[in-house]
């Protein structure tokens, strides 16, 4: 019997026609091995990137956006910053910026908490920048939550009104690196109006509406398959998408749409770093040489770029 192709690296949508939600589904294998492989993270801080990278996936296939979709993360604790950026053609790169001598004490701690525990407070925000001629959207939540789940369900709470339920997972499996989510967010009631958030509650008043108590009942039951994925199932390679979104929700006639693929990409290069260094004084680049070269290094790709004298005199000629 022939092993099955899997697909790897993907964000797929998909809709259970009988809950009347829709959600998504990430997938990140090889795409996000390759981008903690070129950083020598704790395993810890790898984990909470891969999951990060997991969301950011999620949440830029929710909006149509020619350009880059960035989510960030600013924090007090031992991480001091996250950045994960997806580009509209499905390219993605991250980063994590933290303090060694701080994170030794809290990795030493225990429990789940971990944004508490490895960020401390701060703030999660989503950029969609679509070039100069556009205007840039941002949006700004605190960082509220155990884990990073819970962060995400705060902003679609706060910020987009939209019941939201996400599941991320983010392990090293058989020697690489691999990440999954889901997220479910509730459809709009029948006639084109968003439900209330604040509405998660049968109404008690007498002549409630019982279409809606039914679609409480539909979206209390789609949150609860859902909560029943486990991170072996977010994460295993062998288990196709398919045969996971059946398993989940085969009661809620699930339908599912075509994969859209994720890939690793860096958009750093020489020529960018030469536009960087020509833009500042020349007398200022050449005091940052050392051992006679300026060196230039992508935080997200970790490739360097290097300059002696020979080449920063060409480059400030021209």
């Amino acid at each position: 019997m022939s092993t099955p192709i899997v697909s790897d690296n993907f964000v797929r949508t998909f809709r259970l026609e009988a809950a009347g939600a829709r959600g998504r589904q990430v997938r990140l294998g090889e795409a996000l091995h390759t981008i903690l492989q070129q950083h020598d993270y704790p395993a810890e801080i790898s984990r909470l990137l891969g999951e990060l990278m997991a969301l950011s996936a999620l949440l830029a296939s929710t909006i149509k956006y020619d350009g880059v979709f960035t989510v960030q993360t600013r924090s007090d604790g031992p991480i001091k910053m996250m950045v994960v950026d997806v580009t509209s053609a499905g390219e993605m790169r991250g980063y994590a910026d933290f303090d060694a001598a701080e994170l030794a004490p809290a990795l030493a701690g225990e429990g789940e908490n971990t944004v508490p525990r490895l960020m401390g407070a701060g703030h999660l925000a989503f950029t969609v920048d679509q070039g100069p001629d556009s205007e840039r959207y941002q949006g700004i939540v605190a960082l509220e939550g155990a884990s990073l789940s819970e962060c995400a369900h705060s902003y679609f709470h706060q910020s987009e009104q939209i019941a939201s339920a996400i599941q991320l997972a983010a392990e090293m499996v058989n020697g690489a690196w691999r990440g999954g989510a889901l997220m479910l967010q509730r459809e709009p009631a029948t006639g084109g109006h968003e439900r209330p958030l604040g509405r998660d509650q049968l109404p008690d008043e007498p002549g409630a509406d019982l279409a809606d108590q039914e679609d409480q009942e539909d979206w209390r039951r789609a949150v609860i398959l859902m909560s029943s994925v486990t991170r072996d199932e977010l994460l295993e390679p062998a288990l196709a998408s398919d045969q996971l979104l059946f398993r989940l929700f085969h009661e809620e006639s699930v339908r599912a749409y075509m994969p859209r693929a994720l890939t690793f990409g860096c958009r750093c290069s020489r020529r960018r770093v030469e536009t960087t260094l020509k833009a500042l004084p020349q007398e200022e680049v050449r005091t940052l040489k050392i051992d006679g070269r300026v060196v230039v290094t992508c935080q997200f790709c970790n490739k360097s770029e290097s300059f002696g004298d020979i080449e920063l005199d060409a480059l400030y000629a021209a």
